[in-house]
């Protein structure tokens, strides 16, 4: 058995690498496995924003913190 990634797009897979080895019309089973949270993360393009900042220790704490702070003074 041998693994070939895929692309999913409009309803067919596609071979992300060429398959000079396999026959026309072959047939076979495609398993699914997603792909991991944190590398589907990386590609965003906001991935290590702030891994510079020093006041935002991790997302969560930094936005129940803005969250905690009153804005408006009555």
């Amino acid at each position: 058995m041998r693994s070939i990634p895929v692309k999913y797009e409009n309803g067919v897979f596609i071979p992300l690498e060429t398959l000079r080895e396999i026959d026309e019309g072959v047939t076979g089973e495609v398993h699914i496995q997603e792909a991991d949270k944190v590398e589907a993360m990386k590609s965003s393009s906001f991935f290590g924003l702030w891994k510079d900042r020093e006041d935002i220790s991790d997302g969560i704490s930094y936005v129940r913190n803005l969250r905690d702070q009153h804005r408006y003074e009555k």
